[in-house]
């Protein structure tokens, strides 16, 4: 297979894991999806701008599609090389706890939360699930107008459709296991 092959081989691998169709990705991109086809079929090779406007259109990198696809169907990752990103505001942090696995359909994440920093109001929805279990410490979940209180070893499943956010209610770091559907990326 070569380069053209490969490129094409694997946007229409990603596109098809994401549920959309040609012609998804023609109004997203406004690329043609008959040109899409072709890439995807090999016939022709994207110009730089056409891979950009395909990848942004299906939340994802041009990288994505061109790099050499090496990447394990098992995830192996050490403490020290985790992906974390910080919400100073309310006391988060979120590490990922998994990587390279391709087109992931969930997102493995602790979630560590400072004592006695509220979570703004705010609460968040989108499509999917959540699943988490608290490994340290007390928090409350917020899902729509009810609250619950988690302690170390309890979880809690529930659709992200409805309203929801999180505190640490304890006077120690709190921490959490939390699994979400679709992955959510750091």
């Amino acid at each position: 297979m070569n380069n053209k092959d490969a490129i094409g081989a694997r946007i229409k691998q990603f596109r098809l894991s994401k549920g959309l169709t040609l012609k998804d990705i023609e109004v997203k991109a406004k690329v043609s999806a008959t040109h899409v086809s072709e890439i995807e079929r090999g016939m022709t090779s994207p110009t730089v701008g056409a891979l950009a406007k395909i990848a942004e259109a299906m939340g994802t990198d041009v990288a994505y599609f061109v790099e050499k696809q090496n990447v394990s169907k098992v995830s192996v990752m050490s403490k020290s090389k985790r992906k974390k990103m910080q919400f100073k505001e309310w006391g988060a942090t979120y590490f990922s706890l998994a990587k390279d696995v391709p087109n992931p359909k969930t997102s493995f994440l602790e979630v560590e939360l400072e004592p006695g920093i509220k979570r703004p109001e705010e609460t968040s929805t989108h499509d999917g699930e959540e699943l988490a279990i608290v490994t340290k410490g007390v928090m409350e979940i917020i899902i729509g107008d009810e609250k619950y209180i988690l302690k170390e070893g309890d979880c809690i499943h529930y659709k992200a459709s409805k309203p929801h956010a999180m505190r640490n209610i304890g006077d120690a770091k709190c921490r959490a296991i939390w699994i979400t559907l679709p992955p959510f990326s750091l």
